[in-house]
């Protein structure tokens, strides 16, 4: 008997989601990344159906999970009739899932009886366009799903079962579509008035209306029974709505009658076979969908002219993360959308980002709006796509899972409980209670609220205790001066298992303590210099800036 699990385009046999009490990254850590704008582009083909799920809660840290899936996408990525054929059967699948839902919401039992006829035959007709297509395009894919996929429509369509399942839904489908009308016996009292009714005959043809006169008068016209005395009226004429409701009710009893006695028989075997072998389609429609959308993410960013890339999967030991060309997607997409509304700062910027023995734990500095945060979320948008299965936003890339990515990005709500350093705080040391040595925590001007001096005090024991956890970290800071005490931190408790700090710096060409920036990400120490007159322009405090200030108030 074939499983629901077998089935699966995202999850290998054996190989279950994630439970979602323990996320690998949450909404907030995807809004923190601004990876929702890419999410959106994922569901934006779908923006008008109901209940789609989130693409996170396909996140995963199973290794085997992410190499399924990654020859999944590579094939549905390499193969325009592969995309364009799931695209025409989705529509289906989701047939299939809405009848399902009505049949666990509306629980009648006509209703129930003639849903599972119409799952029955869409469920007909999906297994033999997939026969067919698998058919056509035998030994092309690659990926154990798809190969496995094919395997069992090609068993389910060449069984005895299912070719008996197909001649009786046949049948079945024929008898009760060929109703047409039927006709209903009322006798009458002594003062004519109704005194009972029943269903005198079935028919396969409708009625039609007619006039006492024409029988009457016209010899041609043709008796054959199905020709009213009386005008036929549409249903609702001239009643109120509760008249309307019992009259569909009476006929919707009326039609229970006859069709009980047909669907009886029908309904145990059918509704055995459909629990055991549809099921499947209702998972098959959201996975297809994710698969969908995650492709054409890929598509429109290589129709940016970027790269993007199948990362090797390696295991979460070896805690790797080595990317070459790395780039920010939501970059590519908003550059592709609007191409002449970009700032300076918008433009694709290529580099490169490893994690190693030298360098667990990154401090990163440079000019303000030289690049920094757009980095940081690139490397977390890169793990993120990573864990759902999906190429990165790279030439290439060796990449293990971690089992949380967590981000402490300044929090732009206003906080007034403790102010805005108190909270930083507090999220800092929450996620530092859940964090192991196989997370990924990013961090972008985190305990910017304070002075500098405190702020750089605070830093150094945070990340001494994250040398401690073992875990990897990447901090964007102003903070330059802790990017200079990065061999004073190294050598303290300098241990061999002990995770060691390194410097990233945000390149710019600098002129009078201006700097010219380049977006490129080196692995170097900061300069000399941090910037002064750049940090001063970030808030508005430069010589000329204030002249003009003064100037402006001593002429009012």
């Amino acid at each position: 008997m074939t499983t629901e699990r077998e089935w699966s385009l995202l999850y290998p046999e054996g190989a279950a989601p994630r439970s979602p009490e323990n996320p690998t990254a949450d909404l907030d850590v995807a809004a923190a990344l601004s990876a929702e704008t890419l999410f959106g582009e994922m569901r934006k083909r779908f923006k008008f159906k109901p209940n789609q799920k989130h693409p996170l809660v396909y996140l995963t840290d199973d290794i085997d999970v992410i190499r399924y899936r990654l020859d999944v996408v590579e094939d549905v990525l390499n193969h325009e009739p592969l995309y364009r054929f799931l695209e025409k059967l989705l529509p289906d699948l989701e047939d299939i899932q809405e009848l399902h839902m009505l049949h666990v919401e509306r629980g009648d039992d006509l209703f129930d009886q003639l849903t599972s006829v119409s799952e029955i035959e869409l469920y007909v007709g999906l297994i033999d366009k997939l026969y067919d297509f698998f058919r056509q395009h035998e030994g092309v894919y690659s990926s154990a799903a798809l190969k496995a996929f094919a395997a069992n429509v090609k068993r389910i369509r060449e069984s005895e079962s299912y070719g008996a399942l197909k001649a009786e839904h046949a049948k079945m489908a024929k008898s009760i579509r060929s109703i047409k009308s039927f006709t209903i016996g009322v006798n009458l009292d002594a003062k004519l008035r109704p005194a009972e009714a029943g269903v005198v005959a079935i028919h396969t043809e409708p009625f039609r209306s007619g006039h006492l006169i024409d029988k009457l008068l016209r010899v041609d016209f043709g008796d054959d029974g199905y020709t009213c005395l009386a005008p036929l009226e549409a249903v609702g004429k001239g009643l109120a709505p509760e008249q309307i409701a019992a009259f569909r009710a009476a006929v919707g009893g009326t039609l229970h009658t006859v069709l009980k006695s047909s669907l009886k028989s029908w309904r145990p075997a059918i509704r055995a076979y459909t629990k055991a072998n549809t099921k499947w389609c209702i998972g098959l429609a959201d996975e297809i969908r994710f698969l969908l959308g995650g492709v054409s993410l890929l598509r429109r960013l290589l129709e940016s002219g970027v790269p993007v890339c199948k990362p090797e999967a390696v295991s979460k030991e070896s805690k790797t993360f080595t990317v070459g060309g790395l780039y920010n997607p939501v970059t590519a997409l908003r550059l592709q959308q609007s191409p002449e509304t970009g700032g300076p700062g918008d433009r694709v910027v290529l580099n490169e980002m490893q994690f190693d023995e030298d360098g667990m734990i990154y401090i990163l500095t440079g000019p303000n709006q030289g690049g920094k945060t757009v980095f940081v979320q690139a490397v977390g948008i890169a793990q993120l796509l990573f864990q759902l299965g999906l190429f990165v936003p790279a030439f290439s890339a060796v990449i293990s899972p971690v089992d949380r990515i967590f981000a402490h990005f300044p929090d732009k709500e206003d906080k007034v409980r403790g102010g805005r350093f108190a909270d930083e705080c507090r999220r800092m040391m929450h996620i530092c209670e859940r964090l192991t040595e196989h997370s990924l925590l990013l961090m972008d001007e985190t305990f910017s609220g304070t002075s500098a001096a405190e702020a750089t005090v605070i830093a150094e024991q945070v990340l001494l205790g994250l040398r401690e956890a073992g875990c990897r970290v990447l901090f964007a800071t102003h903070l330059h001066d802790l990017a200079r005490s990065i061999d004073r931190l190294n050598e303290r408790n300098d241990e061999p298992d002990r995770c060691r700090i390194d410097s990233l710096t945000a390149e710019a060409e600098t002129d009078d303590l201006t700097a010219t920036r380049s977006y490129k990400i080196s692995r170097s120490r900061p300069k000399g210099q941090s910037y002064a007159r750049d940090i001063a322009e970030k808030y508005g405090l430069t010589y000329e800036r204030l002249i003009r200030s003064l100037g402006k108030r001593n002429m009012q």
